[in-house]
Parts: C-alpha cells; sequence; structure tokens
C-alpha cells in the first residue's frame, strides 16, 4: 500500500480559513509551479466573491442588496446563482434552513458550502491529472470536499469530534470522493425543540452537505427523520438522549428519533 505525504495551502476566505490539501506519494514529486498557479487563481477568485459578498464592505452587492437596492440579481450572475440557490434550500428543507437573519438576506449559512464547490471543481479536481497527485482536498471550518484519482486506492480520512469535547474521537469516515459538512449552529430562523447537538452529513457537494448538516440542527429530533428518509441521507446525529445515532442513504441503524 503506497504511503502518503501531505501538502497543505491555506488561504484567507472572509476572514476564515480555507486549507488546499494534496496528497502525494512519500516517493513521488510533482511539477510545484502548476500548483503555485492554482493557488493564486484561487486567492483571485476568493478575493472577488468578497467583493460580492462581504458584510463588512456596504459597497459589496450584498450589502447593497441589504440595504433594498436589487440591481444585484441583474448585473451580477454569480450573485443571482447564489440567491437561487438559497430560494432551492429553503423550499427544499421546508424552512429549516435560511438565509433570512432580523430581517435582512444574508447566505452566510450557504456561502461556505458553495463556494468550496465552486472552487474544488474549477481549480482543484484537475490537479488530480498532475502526476504525483493522488488526492485533492478543500476545507473551511468543518465542511469539506474532496477526491482521488479514479485509478488508485487512495481514501481521505476525515474525523468527527464530540461537540462538547474536542479531544473525543466519535467516528470516521473514509472517502475516495464526496464532501462531508458537520453542523451544531442553526442557520435558520425557526428552530424545533430537539435534544440534537450535531449533525454530519456525507453527500457529494458541499452545498448540499451544509444545507442538510444545517437543518438538521433546526428541524430537530423529531422532523429530521423524515428529510433523512425522503432525500436518502447519509451521514451521523449526535443526541443528548440516544448518543450517536447513524443513517445511511435514508436509513437510521437504530428505531427513528422521537
Amino acid at each position: 500500500m503506497t504511503e502518503h505525504k501531505y501538502m497543505s495551502t491555506v488561504l484567507n476566505k472572509f476572514d476564515l480559513p480555507l486549507e488546499i490539501k494534496l496528497a502525494v506519494p512519500k516517493e513521488a514529486t510533482f511539477d510545484k509551479i502548476i500548483l503555485d498557479q492554482t493557488v493564486q487563481q484561487i486567492d483571485l477568485k476568493l478575493k472577488e466573491y468578497d467583493e460580492l459578498f462581504s458584510v463588512e464592505n456596504k459597497d459589496s452587492l450584498l450589502s447593497r442588496f441589504q440595504d433594498g437596492e436589487e440591481t444585484a440579481l441583474m448585473i451580477s450572475q454569480t450573485f443571482r446563482d447564489v440567491y437561487e440557490q438559497t430560494i432551492t434550500a429553503e423550499q427544499m428543507t421546508q424552512h429549516y434552513f435560511s438565509s433570512y437573519y432580523n430581517g435582512k438576506y444574508d447566505p452566510v449559512g450557504l456561502l461556505n458550502g458553495w463556494i468550496i464547490d465552486q472552487i474544488f471543481n474549477q481549480y482543484l479536481v484537475k490537479l488530480l491529472s498532475v502526476d504525483g497527485i493522488d488526492g485533492v482536498s478543500l476545507r473551511c471550518g468543518e465542511d469539506v470536499r474532496l477526491a482521488s484519482r479514479p485509478d488508485i486506492d487512495f481514501n481521505w480520512r476525515i474525523a468527527i469530534k464530540d461537540p462538547n469535547n474536542l479531544d473525543i474521537l466519535l467516528a470516521t469516515y473514509f472517502l475516495q470522493n464526496g464532501a462531508v459538512s458537520t453542523s451544531n449552529e442553526i442557520h435558520s430562523l425557526r428552530r424545533e425543540s430537539s435534544n440534537i447537538e450535531q449533525v454530519t452529513v456525507v453527500t457529494n457537494s458541499a452545498l448540499d452537505a451544509k444545507i442538510w448538516s444545517s437543518a438538521g440542527i433546526s428541524s430537530g429530533t423529531s422532523k429530521f427523520p423524515e428529510f433523512i428518509e425522503r432525500y436518502h441521507l447519509t451521514g451521523m446525529i449526535v443526541d443528548k438522549s440516544l448518543g450517536i445515532e447513524n443513517f445511511r442513504d435514508g436509513f437510521m441503524d437504530k428505531v427513528a428519533l422521537k
């Protein structure tokens, strides 16, 4: 079995660290100029997103949209794409995932997953065609998207920690391709009474994983199992009363939460 080393580069995204990680066979080398060029391109794209969606910049399209100026939907395809994604997410989750806070539109809860997918698909996937790179990963906080070369047996290791004690490991996912999001914060104005402390969702895109992990927290122990079954979700729940509850492709490993 091939042993790998990991190379990491961290960029700033909306004042949060965005980590690019490559899995490289220990004895292999590759042209690092390609990586440097890719990082430069990603950095420029992040600055573009920041100019669109920064809430600190009062001249950003998001700030102007929050002030009632709707031209953002007409002049920016990117802004319109994100806005449409937030509407879809709210409808799909029955508004347990929301992008409105204090009466203002703020897609921060969705942007993490959306940006990860955009950058991953546009810049990182193609690095798998470079000799000497076996895997690529992009992480921001508890949201991660990853992929491996299709012709090798390499898996990324994703650790899920206890929300009350980060020194405790609850589970480990070994994935060749996909996305994982773990949420323990509410991204919705709507919240049900619940014993759920943390939700992890494993799926194909960081956007979907982010939406459902967040919706799982706000929808609670009575409603979230319905979403799990309807949308064939995979992941795990940390519940104060029942402990760890795993689900895979829409099926719970125990009795349904109540």
